[in-house]
Formats: structure tokens, sequence, C-alpha cells
């Protein structure tokens, strides 16, 4: 019985000193991650995902570790005046947990799709 204490006891230290990495890059279309890296957490801090629109159209995303600094603060819907754009941005505390992107909004998959196909019947006409 000893013996299994110790070896939960372990375990446990072992998943509690774990480091925790981040995804860390900014995301763009077409290209992906740009300057993709990991990062390590510091305690007492989350990793972070900044997803940037223009209207409903995803423009970039912001993938990092939060700091002392500049810790995560979740927002919602936060809009920048000047420039029209949306920011929303989710805090985690999992290994990589911050996903490298959101997924393009389906309007804009179908508009893509719809244009192709036109294109294509236009050069076989």
């Amino acid at each position: 019985m000893k013996g299994l204490s110790l070896i939960t006891l372990s375990a446990v230290f072992c998943w509690v000193s774990a480091d925790i990495r981040c995804h860390s890059c900014y995301k763009v279309p077409v290209l992906g991650c740009v300057d993709r890296q990991s990062c390590r957490l510091e305690p007492n801090q989350q990793c972070l995902t900044t997803n940037v629109y223009l209207g409903k159209m995803w423009v970039f995303s912001n993938l990092r570790c939060g700091t002392p600094e500049e810790p995560c603060r979740e927002a919602f819907n936060q809009t920048s005046r000047k420039l029209g754009l949306t920011y929303n941005t989710t805090c985690c505390t999992k290994d990589n947990c911050n996903s490298p992107a959101p997924r393009p909004a389906p309007g804009l998959t179908l508009v893509l799709f719809t244009s192709l196909a036109g294109l294509g019947l236009w050069l076989l006409h």
C-alpha cells in the first residue's frame, strides 16, 4: 500500500511540475503560421489566441504565451473603430491548448466555392 501511495504521489508531482507550452505565431490566410514557435507558460499565466476579423472575414490570428507584463484577458467582439477590425481573445491553461487558427466562416467558403465553380464553367465554355 505504501508503494502505491508513493507512485501516485510521484505521478501527481511530475504532472504538476510539467512544463506547459503554448503555440506562438502569427497566422495569416493562405500562408498559415508565420514564425511558428513554442513558448513555455510562466506560473499563473495562460496561453492566448487573438483572432482578428474584418466584418465576418478572418484576417489573422496572434497566438502566444501570456506574460506578467501582458497577461491574457479574454475579450469578445472588441472593435477598433479606426480600422473596423473586431478582436476576439481566448485564454487557456492546458499544454498546446491555443489552436493554430479559426475555421473560415461558412458563408466565405460558399462564396469561394461558387466563384471557383463559375470560373471552371467559364473556362469550359
